[in-house]
């Protein structure tokens, strides 16, 4: 037998082998429209129809009223609402005591060094344009008095002494209250 005999052949034998399957098919498969039929006109008689199968669909809860969407809710696919703002308090907070005069313008001195001549110190401070040169216990500008002078910073008071701020002797500290 030749090649193209031999293939031929067994064309044949897979073709009769699956003709063979189809016409036999195990019962187990899918089930006929025969089968299909009467299982529908049947009334069912197992445990779903005694409640304890499927569920069952709640029909009454269908009739139940539903309730109203609010006017601002009418169109779900839009934006949000926005959320409800807080309630306000009822008691506002006491407005910041106005700021200290003598603070404000003790912010606007800086202390830039000191000279030590003879156990007095002088202390050089900046306000504004002018440069004061003070020694412990001068005044100026009619509102400070120079309490003391260290190598780091001055003290300064005002004039009857209640109240204190301290200039440190870096470019960018500010004063600090004391």
């Amino acid at each position: 037998m030749d090649l193209q005999n031999k293939r031929l052949l067994i064309l044949m034998a897979l073709l009769g082998a699956w003709a063979l399957i189809f016409a036999f098919r195990p019962p187990w498969g899918t089930a006929s429209r025969r089968e299909v039929r009467a299982a529908a006109e049947r009334p069912a008689r197992g445990p779903a129809a005694q409640g304890g199968g499927q569920p069952r669909l709640k029909t009454g809860l269908l009739d139940r009223p539903r309730p109203a969407y609010p006017p601002e809710v009418q169109n779900i696919f839009g934006t949000p609402p926005p959320p409800p703002r807080p309630p306000q308090a009822a008691v506002t907070p006491p407005a910041p005591p106005p700021p200290d005069p003598f603070q404000e313008e003790a912010k606007r001195l800086r202390y830039i060094g000191f000279l030590d001549a003879g156990g007095a110190k002088l202390a050089f401070i900046v306000q504004g344009q002018e440069v004061h040169t003070l020694g412990v216990g001068a005044t100026f500008s009619a509102r400070f008095r120079l309490q003391a002078v260290t190598e780091d910073a001055v003290l300064l008071s005002s004039l009857d002494g209640e109240k204190q701020v301290r200039l440190p002797l870096a470019p960018d500290a500010g004063p600090r209250p004391r």
